[in-house]
């Protein structure tokens, strides 16, 4: 797993400096989307592609995981608050 650089917002065009109480929310929500797609991917290995309906399940795996990942953006967004045109 990659791990951010820290910024402190003067570096990155759009965004402000965060508090750290922001900068431990947005690491919150992160870390509870990292569980979730392990959870996920755990249950991935549980299934078998012999079936037309594993393969299915395998699809609706692979939306949660994006899924999740466009929630956890979203939410750290949110706290974020960049400039609306970035």
């Amino acid at each position: 797993m990659s791990e951010a650089k820290p910024q402190d917002g003067s570096t990155v065009k759009g965004y402000r400096t965060l508090s750290h109480g922001e900068i431990g929310k947005m690491n919150q929500f992160k870390e509870l989307s990292r569980q979730f797609i392990q959870l996920l991917r755990e249950h991935a290995g549980d299934i078998s592609p012999n079936a037309t309906q594993d393969w299915e399940s395998v699809e609706w795996i692979r939306k949660a995981e994006m899924d999740i990942k466009v929630a956890c953006m979203s939410a750290c967004r949110s706290v974020s608050r960049p400039d609306a045109d970035c």
